[in-house]
């Protein structure tokens, strides 16, 4: 392997620590780094290292997600299998034609952030262009692919223009923008509340802290991380319904990540044995899992002054989202990506809708008012997932020149 393929591999790397610095370096090098080898091998070959090394996370995380049922050889396919196919593109689009890397180098950056493969897009060199073209919105996004065209086939003329254009739009820009006035994100420690064995009371607790904060909190809508809340049904509302009265008497609003079943209602006897536990609260008996496939939806509850479900549109494939399987939550893909809520125009994106530029740009589409991320990271412990994360929101952010919310449950 000669110098460039570990140059590919070395900017992986550095995207992996969730470092802006590495990001551009992705946008602006990897397409001229890749493309340019000497055979389509060498290209797919050096792609396939940049994708590895950018996604080497998503092994260590996702064997924490999967739990101690699967094995660590799992997680581990899951990653080489997204590397070798977000590479795909680059290993098709190789050519020894230097002029055609002007269009080839934007099309296989489109390719991989487009259904299919935008499915499992993380890691995409194009988020850098919040960084490089900060507030140029959609005209930042074509000049970034045009630039890295551009580098890949001129590299000589390409580098310093395309800096030189980044300079002069990073030196015009204004800063990002800060939330809208009575907005705030509220982070948690619930540890895996919604992820393993049912424990009653610790769900009750939690939903006592939750409503405690909602309703001491001086913001007029308040934003509790993903899946806080573990299955959100009838009951759940009833429940809830004297903190939901007091918000909606104060004119608050709370946005809760919960699990909504979509399986067969729970029995008459079990609510009444919940609600018993519920109001004891002291012990944790665990509650007999169904053999029968576990359906359910991935969403934000909205309530008090204003109610409503805003549904995940993608999640997680293979753990969460289950095409080959029975269970888990349904891709809604044509879901919508945005809400109107207390004034603003809310572009909600749930976890794993973060890394991907798909759900991102489609929700840009509808022109909303600030960026709502929701996550539950508890899973993503010793790696750089929560940090690429939150890199990812504030790329879009400043791209858009939106204020963007980010609630965390670790």
């Amino acid at each position: 392997m000669n110098h460039v393929f570990f140059a590919a591999i070395l900017i992986g790397l550095t995207v992996s620590t969730a470092n802006p610095v590495g990001l551009t370096a992705a946008l602006v090098l990897l397409p001229a780094a890749v493309l340019r080898q000497r055979s389509r091998g060498r290209c797919y070959a050096s792609a396939a290292g940049y994708y590895a090394d950018a996604l080497w996370p998503l092994a260590v995380g996702a064997k924490n997600f999967f739990g101690p049922s699967v094995s660590a050889l799992v997680a581990v396919v899951f990653w080489f299998i997204s590397a070798a196919l977000l590479a795909l593109p680059f290993g098709l689009l190789w050519t020894n034609t230097t002029r055609r890397l002007l269009w080839r180098a934007p099309l296989a950056i489109l390719i991989g952030i487009i259904p299919p493969l935008g499915l499992i897009g993380s890691a995409s060199p194009l988020t850098a262009a919040g960084f490089l073209f900060p507030a140029w919105s959609w005209a930042g996004l074509v000049v970034s692919l045009a630039g890295c065209g551009l580098v890949a086939a001129y590299p000589r003329y390409g580098i310093p223009s395309f800096a030189a254009v980044a300079l002069v739009a990073n030196l015009i820009y204004p800063g990002d923008r800060h939330a809208p006035v009575g907005w705030q994100a509220v982070d948690t420690n619930f540890g895996a509340i919604s992820h393993g064995p049912v424990s009653p009371s610790r769900e009750y607790l939690a939903a006592q802290e939750i409503q405690n904060q909602a309703v001491a909190s001086p913001a007029k809508v308040t934003v509790f991380p993903e899946s806080v809340v573990p299955r959100w049904t009838a009951s759940t509302d009833l429940f809830w319904k004297p903190t939901i009265d007091r918000l909606r008497g104060s004119g608050k609003v709370v946005l809760i990540g919960a699990l909504i079943p979509l399986s067969l209602p729970v029995q008459m006897a079990e609510f009444h044995a919940a609600a018993d536990l519920l109001r004891s609260a002291r012990v944790a008996w665990p509650v007999p899992q169904s053999t029968e496939p576990y359906y359910y939806r991935n969403a934000a509850i909205i309530r008090g002054a204003e109610s409503g479900v805003f549904l995940q549109r993608v999640p997680v494939p293979i753990s969460v989202w289950k095409p080959l399987s029975r269970g888990g939550a349904p891709l809604h893909l044509a879901g919508p990506s945005a809400m109107d809520l207390a004034g603003e125009r809310a572009a909600i994106l749930i976890c794993y809708e973060q890394v991907i530029p798909w759900t991102v740009l489609t929700a840009a589409v509808v022109r909303p008012t600030l960026f709502v991320g929701m996550s539950n990271d508890h899973w993503a412990t010793g790696t750089t997932i929560p940090q690429w994360q939150a890199l990812c929101l504030r790329a879009w952010s400043r791209l858009f020149h939106l204020p963007y919310l980010l609630a965390t449950n670790t």
